[in-house]
């Protein structure tokens, strides 16, 4: 089914204005909803800028005519991931939806319903971390990186992350889990997540990208490939 569009002609916008307008036009971006700006300028600036306003949930396609911008936007999740890195940052969001929602049940003292959430988190970011440590790591050069360096920096943060998963499926195994100490330890990862995920997305992502289009682009297609099959199994 198409995606239904909006259009929203802001080429006589005043500038000192654009932004604000053109914020509160795709903040109503959804998955399955798209929106359409007519715009005066390139808008290579006011889209990165409104895709870091609004956690890089979007995707869009320019098309320049007659001296003016029509840019369709749609929400990430309706868009093919264009390479590997996009893969896996909407990866990040799917693995911290699944925590999320198991925080919430979490406190509100349901653990038997976090129970079955928190088990597909954890194969979920084993999944995660094993291609970035394994296939990403080997091919992209991370285990020759010095200890500053971004690639260095996630393979010690995975180590921790590890470490902290290793607890909350230690209190699953117990026996019926106790809501108030899951809550506690998913609480800990959660926010050791989101650091390093930022981390891994502005820093060492943009490096191993310029790296990976260096090489043809059967050798990025076929990572991908192999990416979504571990990640989806």
């Amino acid at each position: 089914m198409a995606i239904p569009e909006h259009i929203h002609d802001l080429r006589d916008e005043r500038p000192a204005h654009l932004t604000g307008a053109a914020l509160d036009c795709v903040k109503t971006v959804r998955p399955g909803i798209a929106v359409t700006l007519l715009l005066p300028a390139d808008p290579a600036l006011l889209m990165a800028s409104l895709n870091l306003q609004l956690r890089e949930n979007l995707h869009w396609d320019v098309v320049e005519a007659d001296g003016a911008w029509r840019v369709t936007v749609r929400h990430r999740a309706d868009a093919p991931p264009v390479d590997v890195f996009a893969l896996l940052a909407a990866d990040h969001k799917r693995i911290d939806g699944l925590l999320a929602q198991s925080l919430a049940l979490l406190n509100r003292g349901d653990a038997a319903a976090a129970t079955p959430l928190l088990r597909d988190f954890a194969a979920a970011l084993k999944r995660h971390v094993g291609f970035e440590d394994g296939e990403l790591a080997a091919s992209l050069g991370a285990t020759q990186a010095a200890a500053d360096e971004p690639p260095a920096v996630m393979l010690r943060e995975h180590r921790e992350i590890a470490q902290q998963l290793e607890l909350v499926e230690e209190a699953l195994a117990a026996g019926p889990a106790d809501a108030a100490e899951l809550a506690v330890y998913c609480a800990i990862l959660s926010g050791t997540l989101a650091k390093h995920e930022y981390r891994e997305e502005h820093n060492l992502f943009p490096l191993w990208r310029a790296a990976l289009m260096r090489r043809g682009k059967d050798a990025r297609d076929a990572l991908l490939d192999r990416a979504k099959t571990r990640l989806e199994s």
